[in-house]
């Protein structure tokens, strides 16, 4: 086989590993504490709302499973009335995480008729992660950033920012991508041949007199 083949092929094997990283949620598993600021989980006097919901859960955004699409929205979430008669300023909830994370990419379950923050602390001041707009349908629905220019952070916050007052969230992943086991072996494999054909061909480069 050539030598361009060769590297030709060494470079296959590195470019044919890199989409196979494998997206790991960094925030299950990785919680040091979470803190709510507000009351959660009171409804404002003759709401509708009562039939049909759960006691409002701190622990279901940061437990790593997803509740069913179109759920009723204070069903198995974290949810809040920030009408002024049961939250005079807004509610924040706040995850510290164990070690910081570098991530590039969100999903965030919450109810879908109402626009939300998700931010992450810089070191010295809060600064935007994903803006997640209202959508159609019903109840705790999902919505993905896509991929995202990489974060380093430990803490995140998340706060409601419009909407009917009748706010919730169900889930909320942060991604970074971690090629898994095959995929190391790929590119070491890769690296190493691309290096030993690069000195191969030093090796057997002709001499001119």
């Amino acid at each position: 086989m050539q030598p361009i083949v060769k590297l030709a092929c060494a470079a296959g094997l590195l470019s044919a590993a890199l989409p196979a990283a494998a997206a790991t949620n960094v925030i299950a598993g990785n919680i040091s504490s979470v803190t709510v600021t507000g009351n959660s989980g009171t409804l404002r006097a003759g709401s509708p709302w009562g039939p049909g919901s759960s006691i409002s859960n701190v622990n279901a955004p940061i437990d790593g499973s997803f509740e069913a699409e179109s759920q009723q929205w204070n069903n198995g979430s974290f949810w809040w009335d920030e009408d002024p008669s049961v939250n005079a300023s807004p509610v924040s909830y706040v995850i510290d995480l164990l070690s910081a994370v570098v991530v590039d990419q969100f999903k965030v379950q919450a109810d879908n008729n109402d626009s939300y923050l998700l931010e992450y602390w810089d070191g010295s001041a809060w600064q935007n992660a994903f803006a997640i707009g209202a959508v159609g349908g019903f109840g705790l629905t999902t919505r993905d950033s896509g991929m995202l220019a990489p974060i380093t952070t430990s803490r995140f916050r998340f706060t409601a920012t419009g909407g009917d007052n009748y706010y919730s969230v169900s889930e909320i992943q942060a991604f970074t991508a971690v090629p898994e086991l095959g995929v190391w072996a790929m590119m070491i494999i890769g690296f190493g041949a691309m290096g030993g054909l690069l000195r191969g061909s030093r090796r057997a480069r002709p001499s001119f007199v």
